[in-house]
Order: C-alpha cells, then structure tokens, then sequence
C-alpha cells in the first residue's frame, strides 16, 4: 500500500515512527495513520481512492463526521514524494454549495442529497456506506 509506505518514508524522515496504519473499509472511505516522534503527534487521513492526504487534530471517532482538520505540517512534501498531494484547510473547509460537483456520478450525488455534506472536507473524508 502507498500510503503506508509513504507514511514510513515520512516518520524515517522527522525520525519519528508510524502506528497502526488503518484501511479503509465499506465505511470510513480513507486510510488513517498515526505519526509521531518526540515533539510531533499527527493523523493522517488519506483518501480511498484519491491520491490525497489531509491532517486532523485527533483520531476519528467512527461515524463523527469529520472537523478537525489542520493545516499540514512542515514536513507534508514528503507526502508529495509518493504521489499524494497535501490538502490545506482552507480547501477542506470550502462550503460543498461553493465546490464545483460536476464531475461527481450520479451514485456520488444520490450520496451527496442523503448524506448532505456541508464541506468538501466532509464530502471527501466520510463514512457513508
């Protein structure tokens, strides 16, 4: 999996180490990661199928959607190195009503109208099943 080599790659390079390295499932449609070293302490998410990575301050809780987001850290570029692109908050934050959906299936926006994300955050980063 990129991701979890990725998320390696990161740790070895703020010489920190990685924890449990969750996949994503029927529900929640991302990856989480939890990297620390002595001074760092960071969650990971990274889309299912997308290659992005976004950061929140604490573990998800399942089924809560998603708030928390920060800003990512200085060493995110390494994530760009194994191909995801660090998302900042002001994007995750962007009303959906904002977001330009067209490229959405129709399954996508049938999910969309039940589920009626506010965010793009919580559109990309959810558990929806």
């Amino acid at each position: 999996m990129a991701f979890k080599t990725t998320c390696h790659a990161v740790a070895r390079s703020i010489r920190g180490t990685v924890g449990e390295v969750a996949p994503a499932g029927i529900t929640p449609n991302f990856h989480t990661a939890l990297i620390t070293s002595p001074d760092i302490r960071s969650t990971v998410l990274c889309h299912e199928v997308l290659p992005v990575v976004a950061f929140v301050a604490s573990p998800p809780l399942t089924g809560v959607p998603l708030a928390d987001f920060t800003p990512p850290p200085a060493w995110a570029g390494t994530f760009e190195l194994g191909g995801f692109r660090p998302l900042d908050v002001e994007e995750l934050r962007t009303p959906l009503a904002e977001a330009d959906t067209s490229e959405l299936a129709e399954a996508e926006l049938k999910q969309v109208r039940y589920w009626r994300p506010s965010t793009v955050g919580e559109l990309m980063f959810n558990w929806w099943d």
